[in-house]
């Protein structure tokens, strides 16, 4: 386990401790096993402090995966991908960051105008002089430029 920032992490070492605070300790010297230990038990404020450290984590969870949604909506990506991603792995929100950031946007102009007829012309007859097209398709792409007009 070297990544201690993982939420995850930290609110299941709380719950290992609470887990150990709570069991009983005076098994070995034979005391009556429901009987309290005086002073023993569980103190307040380490009930508290987890407590606090799983809101902290749940909070922390929750941010990255709206964070991640709304990278994702503002790039054009899909955005339950992108709480797939934070969630089941380490790094989920920094690799939706870096693709939303690399992700090109929408190209927002409208496609160029078609060249006028005279100009298709013009462009094939040049490829039959260049010798590209034989003459029965200069001939057939000739009708179906006059034939669009």
């Amino acid at each position: 386990m070297t990544r201690l920032r993982r939420g995850g992490t930290a609110v299941t070492l709380a719950l290992v401790a609470l887990l150990l605070g709570a069991a009983p300790s005076n098994a070995d010297t034979g005391d009556f096993a429901g009987a309290p230990e005086p002073g023993g038990g569980i103190p307040g404020w380490f009930v508290g402090f987890a407590v606090l450290a799983v809101l902290v984590g749940i909070g922390g969870m929750v941010w990255k995966v709206t964070t991640a949604q709304k990278l994702a909506k503002q790039s054009g990506m899909d955005p339950s991908l992108a709480t797939q991603m934070t969630l089941l792995s380490d790094d989920g929100l920094d690799a939706t960051y870096l693709a939303s950031s690399l992700r090109q946007p929408p190209p927002s102009t409208s496609p160029a105008p078609a060249p006028s007829a005279a100009a298709r012309l013009e462009e094939l007859k040049g490829l039959l002089d260049q010798g590209l097209v034989t003459q029965a398709e200069y001939d057939e792409r000739r009708a179906a430029i006059i034939g669009s007009i």
